[in-house]
């Protein structure tokens, strides 16, 4: 499947203008220099009266005629004589862009003459108005220094309105961030302005700091050619460029990109100063400056930026420093002949950016390009409406083999047209549509001609070649085993099978979850891409240098069942015993930890084992996925009684049994009933056996235990019950002795372990019913104890 939408909008280079383009055509500026583009070629005129060190104006009529000119102070005529009443206009001889001339819509004779003050000062931004049909049509001023905003800074330009009639006439505010845009019509200007607040603020309420307060004001404005952004240099130590969208239409301002911490900005001597677009509007140049006025020493650069990028780091990162060295730059200019000249203060010839369209050093910055005739440039170039230098064409779709169709981008109408597409063709349609048959760069010429007038641009343009997208294998992955419930599948590893054999470094892939995202090429897929079902994709391929030169495929991501299996599970292994591990049946393939490869492995040795059970997919190649279950084997057994504390000798006593071993125990007195706590409690006195269990099943072991106590009281009244009164202790300790007393210490009995009990008698005669007292040693023990009972008849 493939589709192809290109569109690429080329500016083209002015070999030839006497078309309405003409305005521009006389330039005037610096300590009496001046230029003439009528020829297609830079020409110097020594008879220029204007010496300004910035700010000027310049003015000819469509057909290259010089009008008039001024440096916002006065004004001379097309004879070099200063106009009637062409003086004490209020603009400054250092405003950055002190004269600015814009022809009245609607008439072949008025002109509005607009100049600013400098540092923002009381005069602010004027205007007045010039009338050729006076004085013999050498001009006279008729309207002189009407106000339109103070204070303000130093910045005015000036482009085409939308509806290709009026114009926009915008201006910055002071001590604030609006933008002030005024519309000129054949009625004249509307002193109501449009005012877009946006970027940052312009001006210092300090005013003590008057160095700050002067340099804030300075700085080039600038819109493209085609009227669709604008961009603001501001000198000084907040030096900065910021660049926004233009509505041509609407007047408004808006979306600014700062660039930013780039500028000199030691001082209020530094910063950012000249701005200008490339005729096609996708690449700024800018020129900063540093000048130290204690050594009057200078430091200026030339930068250029993509404006493509559309981000403030995307255009900071493309920046290009075409110059850095101990010059003194000033303004940037476009001209008719499609270049960027370029102020090096103090010089006899100005710079040229000879190819402003081109990124990078092939721009090809050249210094002292156009020489002066011994004349001297200063930090000024004279402003146009800056729709004068948007005569283009332009091309839709610039990929082989497919219709290209082309434009005339320019204000000429009802002209005879003959376009050369520079492979052997030729049409004289307005819009032509051709097809070229190989890709290549060719040499396109178009000229545009009316009665009286003529116009003939050239460009080169490229056409690309278009790729061929190879549908690659379905791409088949095992469903994830985490619990997301998505599988990754990277894209990467498909991206040769799209490329086939062609060329890496002019073509690119991508891929897209939907064919109109491909064919857009909105929105790619990142190359790790995860998804929840079965799904198919889409390679696009491009080519780098035109995008819009492409082929798409498609190919399904495809999820694989892993095999069910029972969830991980922990088993006992007793000491000495063996235990089989078994990962069920019906599997097409086992791997287990150990190497085995069947559905059960039989253990002796407690640990993790793991198995990795596998189910074939009936896929070309074939797939097996997998599923890992793990086992813990924990081992157990027989526990090892270290110790027995037991608490005796008293009303009720307690044993506690310490045992040890890696199983999981459990204890009892009487192996019936068992208990986790390895403490009996109240316990009586007298012969136990403690036994401890392991809960998994792995064995019980015992021992004997005796609580030392002895009887409160006996009875030895013939009856045979409880006649005889004994301390009961075990039955391997045989060094005992126990000695009676009576009330009053005598001696009754001895008993030991020969003779262990006492009838209640004393030399044969019956004791009578009373408390006796007793002491117990045991020597292999070391202890004694006392106590008493009683004897009841």
């Amino acid at each position: 499947m493939k589709r192809i939408i290109t569109q690429i909008v080329l500016t083209c280079c002015f070999i030839h203008s006497v078309s309405a383009q003409g305005e521009a055509s006389n330039w005037f500026f610096g300590a009496n220099a001046g230029l003439n583009f009528s020829s297609g070629n830079p020409v110097f005129n020594l008879d220029g009266q204007l010496n300004t060190n910035e700010g000027c104006g310049t003015i000819s009529d469509a057909n290259g005629q010089l009008l008039f000119y001024t440096d916002g102070i006065s004004i001379w005529d097309k004879n070099h004589n200063q106009m009637p009443n062409g003086f004490g206009l209020l603009g400054d001889p250092s405003s950055t862009q002190s004269g600015l001339i814009v022809p009245r819509p609607g008439s072949e004779t008025v002109y509005y003459v607009f100049t600013v003050d400098s540092s923002a000062g009381d005069n602010g931004f004027r205007y007045s108005i010039v009338d050729m049909s006076l004085n013999n049509g050498n001009g006279d001023v008729t309207l002189k220094n009407e106000e339109l905003l103070t204070p303000s800074t130093e910045k005015i330009t000036a482009v085409k309105h939308a509806n290709g009639i009026d114009y926009w006439l915008i201006t910055h505010g002071w001590r604030n961030n609006e933008f002030l845009a005024y519309q000129i019509s054949p009625q004249g200007i509307n002193l109501t302005p449009v005012v877009s607040a946006v970027g940052t603020f312009h001006g210092n309420d300090n005013f003590n700091e008057l160095d700050q307060f002067i340099a804030n004001t300075i700085g080039y404005l600038k819109v493209s050619p085609d009227g669709n952004r604008i961009a603001s240099a501001k000198f000084g130590t907040e030096s900065n460029v910021e660049i926004f969208d233009f509505n041509d239409n609407t007047g408004v301002i808006s979306n600014p990109i700062l660039l930013d911490n780039l500028f000199y900005n030691s001082s209020s001597a530094s910063g950012a100063y000249g701005v200008e677009f490339s005729p096609n509007g996708e690449l700024l140049y800018v020129t900063d400056k540093n000048f130290d006025f204690f050594t009057n020493e200078a430091g200026s650069r030339l930068f250029q930026f993509d404006l493509r990028l559309n981000t403030a780091n995307a255009i900071i990162d493309s920046m290009t420093i075409l110059y850095e060295g101990g010059d003194e730059f000033g303004g940037l200019q476009l001209a008719l002949d499609g270049k960027i000249y370029v102020c090096n203060s103090g010089k006899t010839a100005l710079d040229v950016i000879n190819n402003p369209n081109t990124l990078g050093p092939d721009c090809d910055y050249q210094i002292g390009a156009v020489d002066l005739g011994g004349r001297i440039v200063t930090l000024g170039l004279p402003p146009f409406v800056q729709s004068l230098f948007n005569a283009t064409f332009s091309i839709n779709n610039s990929c082989v083999g497919s219709e290209t169709v082309f434009e005339l981008v320019t204000e000429v109408d009802n002209a005879t047209v003959t376009w050369d597409f520079g492979d052997g063709n030729t049409s004289n349609d307005m819009n032509p549509a051709h097809v070229y048959t190989n890709p290549g760069i060719y040499t396109v010429n178009v000229s545009a001609s009316v009665v009286g007038q003529s116009l003939e641009l050239t460009d080169e343009i490229t056409i690309y070649e278009i790729p061929i997208a190879n549908t690659p294998m379905d791409f088949y992955q095992c469903e994830s085993q985490d619990d997301s419930g998505l599988t990754t599948f990277n894209l990467e590893t498909k991206i040769n099978e799209v490329y086939g054999t062609q060329d890496v470094d002019t073509f690119s892939v991508l891929f897209y979850d939907s064919e109109d995202n491909a064919l857009s090429g909105l929105n790619p897929l990142d190359l790790n891409y995860n998804i929840s079902n079965t799904q198919t994709v889409y390679a696009r391929i491009q080519n780098n240098f035109n995008p819009s030169c492409f082929d798409i495929t498609a190919f399904e991501l495809v999820i694989l069942e892993r095999p069910d299996i029972i969830e991980d599970e922990t088993l006992i292994l007793c000491e000495d015993e063996s235990l089989i591990l078994n990962a069920d049946e019906g599997f097409d393939a086992y791997l287990w930890s150990t190497g085995n490869s069947s559905a059960s492995i039989a253990i002796n040795e407690a640990g993790t084992y793991t198995v990795e059970v596998f189910k074939n997919h009936n896929t070309a190649p074939q797939i097996a996925c997998s599923t890992i279950k793990v086992f813990s084997v924990l081992p157990s057994g027989l526990a090892t009684i270290t110790d027995l504390e037991i608490e005796e000798w008293q009303h009720l006593n307690s044993i506690t049994v310490f045992a040890e071993g890696s199983g999981d125990y459990e204890y009892s007195l009487d192996d019936l009933v068992y208990q986790d706590s390895n403490t009996f409690s109240n316990v009586t006195y007298g012969e136990f056996t403690v036994y401890v269990r392991d809960k998994n099943g792995c064995g019980v072991i015992s021992k004997l235990v005796t609580v030392l106590g002895y009887p409160k009281y006996f009875t030895p009244n013939s009856d045979n019950f409880n006649p005889y009164w004994t301390i009961k202790l075990s039955p391997d300790e045989n060094d005992f002795e126990i000695l009676i007393f009576d009330r009053y210490g005598k001696q009754l009995a001895a008993l030991n372990a020969a003779s262990p009990f006492w009838d209640g008698t004393y030399n044969g005669k019956l004791m009578p019913t009373s408390d006796y007292w007793f002491i117990l040693k045991r020597p292999s023990k070391n202890e004694t104890y006392t106590g008493h009972f009683t004897l009841k008849r």
